[in-house]
């Protein structure tokens, strides 16, 4: 029965990432021929293509550095190895339903390490609250800072405003008194064989999070995640430059932002369909054509979505383990509750 309704589960998502896709390909290909197009695609400049290539390559070695400054304080970890964990996770992202790409960070890692499942599950949480801060911030300078955006753009800036200060308090929370809630409203209301696995599982994931409490490093673990947000727009700027568009460097954050946004709905892998027509949406406020906005994110989009792929394949040996094996793993996680480690 559970199979059944995974399955079921999984062809909703499917068909939704199918609908938003496809409606979103229809909006960005509708008014632009083949034919211009081909001619856009052909003027974009190779040596500007590849130092946007270099950059993107760039961002998973900031991840990578970023995971090893978070786990510091349970264990110092080679930059090399979070690397290949991290290509593989994304790999898996990317490719992969529902994200199984944040169940393989902490399966290869509590494999290849002393820190276990639990701990690291604890330190995603943190990441992705920092990651939400930064993104928060960048989306926040560009609404204050550019002017050519439209009135309805800065609005739904209070979205991801309001819950990174949700996340961020749950979080600061749960750490700090995290074990007196799960034993006074959760462990007690349970049998006592479940609610001593939970509170034991609940209090590792607590435990994953020591980087909190120091500042340095916390500190520096935010001005890293400022950096490796940066990544993605100095490559959206060095892509303008490849195609020769006369618009400012505001113009990479715009297309950040409206990426951001457009890529929050369901789509399939490859943010394929809401990334190009978030990309024309975006260019198209500094009097950029549909034609050469679909024509960059395109290529933009090829260029993160394929330089992220080559890593996780060159990867994958590497960690010793197949796509196949990941799946596997997935499941496996999902039918222990997440609480054999």
């Amino acid at each position: 029965m559970a199979n059944d309704q995974h399955g079921s589960h999984r062809l909703r998502n499917l068909a939704l990432s199918l609908l938003v896709s496809g409606g979103f390909l229809y909006l960005a290909f509708r008014n632009v021929k083949l034919d211009e197009l081909g001619a856009a695609l052909g003027r974009v400049n190779a040596s500007w293509l590849l130092l946007a290539v270099v950059v993107s390559l760039l961002i998973m070695v900031f991840r990578a550095w970023r995971w090893q400054l978070e786990l510091r304080p349970l264990e110092h970890l080679p930059l090399g190895r979070l690397w290949v964990i991290s290509s593989v996770a994304y790999l898996a992202i990317n490719l992969l339903p529902v994200r199984l790409g944040e169940v393989v960070r902490p399966w290869l890692l509590s494999r290849r390490s002393n820190v276990s499942f639990s701990n690291v599950v604890g330190n995603i949480v943190l990441e992705k609250t920092v990651d939400l801060v930064v993104i928060v911030f960048y989306i926040l300078v560009g609404l204050l800072t550019i002017s050519a955006l439209p009135p309805w753009v800065r609005p739904l800036a209070l979205f991801p405003a309001v819950a990174a200060s949700i996340l961020v308090s749950l979080v600061l929370l749960f750490w700090w008194k995290g074990e007196i809630f799960i034993d006074r409203w959760v462990a007690g209301r349970l049998p006592q064989r479940f609610g001593s696995r939970l509170k034991g599982v609940l209090a590792s994931v607590a435990d994953g999070m020591p980087v909190i409490p120091n500042t340095g490093l916390l500190l520096a673990v935010f001005l890293v995640s400022l950096t490796l947000w940066f990544l993605p727009i100095l490559s959206s700027y060095i892509m303008i430059r490849a195609f020769d568009l006369n618009v400012p460097f505001s113009a990479a954050l715009v297309v950040f932002i409206f990426i951001g946004f457009g890529t929050a709905l369901p789509n399939l892998p490859g943010m394929i369909g809401p990334y190009q027509y978030a990309c024309q949406l975006a260019l198209g406020l500094f009097g950029v054509s549909e034609v050469d906005g679909l024509a960059y994110g395109l290529v933009l989009n090829a260029v993160q979505f394929l330089t992220l792929v080559a890593q996780g394949l060159c990867a994958l040996p590497i960690a010793g383990v197949s796509l196949a094996d990941i799946r596997k793993a997935g499941d496996d996680v999902k039918l222990q509750g997440m609480a054999a480690h």
